[in-house]
């Protein structure tokens, strides 16, 4: 997935289409997710997988095989069955994988939840996915109880981190005295087309959708040798609920790597103590974890020198700027940092490892692209429009959902609209500017955010920044400015002079900002830390801001 495998792109000038480098599945369409990981874990029976940074609980591959048999057959017990969801609002800790490998064995879709998802958005996914069973924190309970109370068809809560007097909780599904875990049998009604999770759409001009994803679909995605050796110690601090967070301890399970597990919120110090304590090779980390590490004052040589160990270091979920990737490149290489580019619906697309900055880099194994126009019509290279991907495997699409997903196609089906726009040159490297949605107009001319951003972001002072449009009756809209301040000096100092004069130093006069800038404190997000960019302009009337 991030080796050093051919990059080759071929462009295909009678479609239209960019496709990347071929390559064979390592298992037929039968496999499924259970399957292969019973192989891996049978196989590092001895070795440990899983080790909590916070606790220091460790479990081999026998212990995780285990725990995930166990917690199976009391599923089957309940009356589970193949097709029924099983759903998670819960942070990485230690009993939490083996109910995912018998969620994987027993055929049941796992709809993974953010912890700190309010009671509306968890009522919303539940109302939609209808889990038999919800494992949740002792943090969320209060949260997920309340919302099980309003379901048509309530499910039984456990706890997977701890107890609470008169709640079920993880440890009465392992007791091993219930019954001894015989060999997994393979569920016969299962094969890999089926859909083994649900995840959650990034949310960002909305409630999120149900990504339905299949075993078929994910093995491709994270069964990788060429990456995962078993020397290979993986760390994410995303949940289930992240895409990144299903795919790292997909990786554990299926290539029998090391992966290391907290539940403490990120920050920089912590990411850094925790990659050398452990000797991380393989970490994955968001767009805004990358970005908060790239400001880090700390002294340089310091830094490289925590993150010695690590051999890839990949930051995905939205763009990633050219300041924060020159800055990772100081810090640990061109050619150990990676840009990702992906969709929860079909996983990774596009990788830059040392190209051009700027660049989310090029198609990836088995990934096929197109440009398309708003009239559906092919374009060539270089030539800017929405960005579509091949379906490769057999989409069940967006959970109970038959709109969004017809909405999300080509009329023949094979194809899935991004809703990202952009280009791709003549090399092959792929360019995003912005979400489709987001684009505004000014005089005409096509503004893109992140285009105006780009430059903003490298003024010292600078944490976060959100171009957007402010209605207006001549020009169609006016270009505006929302700005974080950093907590520092810089920060401090900083002026909406400098905004705008970075902006019109840069780009031509149809770029500059006419529509002020405002310094917030915080922009609104998503649960996952997404930009909810729609959100900004209500943000800045509601608080009463005047333009500088």
């Amino acid at each position: 997935m991030f080796g050093n495998a051919s990059c080759e792109v071929h462009y295909d000038a009678a479609t239209r289409t960019w496709l990347g480098p071929r390559g064979k599945e390592f298992y037929g369409p039968e496999m499924t997710l259970g399957e292969v990981t019973m192989r891996v874990l049978n196989l590092n029976a001895d070795k440990v997988l899983q080790q909590c940074d916070i606790t220091g609980v460790q479990l081999t591959g026998a212990q995780l095989a285990r725990q995930g048999l166990i917690i199976e057959q009391a599923f089957k017990r309940l009356g589970l069955q193949c097709g029924d969801v099983v759903g998670i609002s819960a942070s990485n800790t230690t009993y939490l994988t083996g109910v995912t490998i018998a969620a994987m064995l027993c055929g049941t879709p796992i709809n993974p939840l953010h912890p700190d998802f309010d009671q509306a958005t968890v009522k919303y996914m539940y109302d939609i996915t209808e889990p038999k069973l919800i494992f949740c924190d002792v943090e969320n309970y209060a949260i997920i109880k309340a919302v099980n109370e309003q379901l048509a068809k309530p499910a039984l809560i456990y706890l997977v981190n701890g107890h609470i007097e008169g709640v079920r909780d993880v440890s009465e599904l392992l007791r091993e005295e219930c019954i001894a875990p015989a060999a997994y049998v393979p569920c016969p009604k299962l094969n890999g087309d089926h859909t083994a999770f649900i995840v959650c759409s990034s949310g960002t001009t909305g409630m999120p959708k149900g990504v339905t994803r299949s075993h078929r679909s994910l093995i491709c995605n994270c069964k990788n040798p060429n990456t995962y050796t078993r020397d290979t110690i993986v760390l994410s601090f995303s949940p289930l609920y992240w895409i990144s967070g299903t795919y790292m301890l997909l990786a554990n399970l299926l290539n029998g790597c090391k992966r290391i597990i907290t539940h403490r919120p990120y920050t920089v110090e912590y990411l850094l103590q925790v990659v050398a304590r452990h000797q991380v090779t393989f970490l994955f980390l968001a767009s805004h974890q990358i970005a908060l590490l790239s400001k880090c004052q700390d002294d340089v040589a310091k830094i490289r020198a925590q993150l010695e160990s690590v051999r890839v270091l990949i930051g995905a979920g939205s763009k990633v700027c050219k300041a924060v990737s020159r800055r990772m490149y100081e810090l640990i290489g061109n050619m150990r940092f990676v840009v990702g580019y992906g969709l929860s619906e079909v996983g990774g697309i596009s990788k830059n490892l040392g190209g051009p900055l700027g660049s989310e880099g090029k198609v990836m194994r088995n990934v096929e692209l197109r440009v398309l126009d708003k009239l559906r019509m092919p374009l060539g290279i270089n030539e800017v429009g929405i960005i579509y991907a091949r379906l490769r495997y057999k989409w069940a699409g967006y959970y109970r959902n038959p709109e969004a997903t017809k909405r999300a196609l080509s009329p023949d089906g094979q194809w899935l609209r991004t809703g990202d726009i952009g280009y791709l040159d003549s090399e092959g490297y792929l360019y995003i500017q912005t979400r489709d949605t987001d684009v505004f107009k000014y005089n005409n001319f096509q503004i893109y955010p992140e285009q105006i951003e780009e430059f903003i972001l490298r003024l010292p002072g600078v944490s976060e920044a959100c171009v957007f449009g402010i209605p207006n009756e001549v020009s169609s809209n006016l270009t505006a400015c929302a700005v974080v301040r950093t907590s520092d000096l810089e920060g401090q100092k900083l002026t909406a002079d400098q905004v705008r004069n970075i902006v019109e130093r840069y780009l031509s006069g149809a770029y500059h900002i006419r529509g002020g800038v405002y310094f917030l404190k915080a922009l609104p997000k998503t649960s996952n830390d997404k930009l909810q960019r729609r959100k900004v302009p209500e943000l800045v009337k509601s608080l009463g801001l005047v333009a500088e």
